[in-house]
């Protein structure tokens, strides 16, 4: 329920974004009862595509988006959020899901003994499974979801872009997989 893909300009961008980022308004959100406790994000700006570091990627990410949604059978998207997190040692993000139908996450630092994104699988709201993803590697999966970002255990911090997007298709296209016409 759930693709991996590489940032194709993740070497290229991820000190310059980085360092937009380290001078960005942010806030530091704590919700201990939902185990919220982030050290930075911008989630309260998430549908202001003007921000610099979202103009600094947004192009080169939207291309690799493009390509991920044809793969899986779709003409293309809308962004409806983005935003950046940051977890210091402690930091995390408890169960929750989102408002749109897909979910990405691209892990623009993620050191080796950072904690990795958790899902559970919607088939049977039980399992739960760790995703294997890298730095540099982009994450989408449905918004309804169930998914966290366990504590960071790291001494080293961990920095993630989330964003929300809802899919778009081509009826002829599917007209045609049907048999109409």
């Amino acid at each position: 329920c759930y693709s991996i893909s590489k940032f194709t300009q993740h070497k290229q961008v991820k000190h310059s974004l980085l360092d937009i980022i380290s001078k960005s308004e942010f806030t530091s959100p704590q919700f201990f009862e939902t185990e919220v406790d982030i050290s930075r994000c911008d989630w309260h700006l998430a549908t202001s595509f003007n921000r610099e570091w979202v103009l600094h990627i947004k192009d080169f990410l939207f291309n690799d988006m493009l390509e991920i949604y044809k793969n899986l059978g779709y003409d293309g998207f809308t962004l409806q959020e983005i935003w950046f997190q940051q977890y210091l040692t402690g930091s995390e993000h408890g169960w929750h899901t989102h408002s749109s139908n897909f979910t990405n996450v691209y892990y623009l630092e993620l050191p080796e003994t950072a904690s990795k994104t958790q899902i559970i699988v919607p088939w049977d709201q039980k399992t739960v499974i760790e995703i294997d993803v890298k730095e540099g590697d982009i994450l989408s999966f449905p918004s309804f979801v169930i998914h966290k970002g366990p504590k960071n255990l790291s001494s080293e911090k961990k920095t993630i872009v989330s964003y929300n997007t809802n899919l778009t298709f081509s009826d002829n296209l599917y007209n045609t997989y049907l048999g109409d016409s």
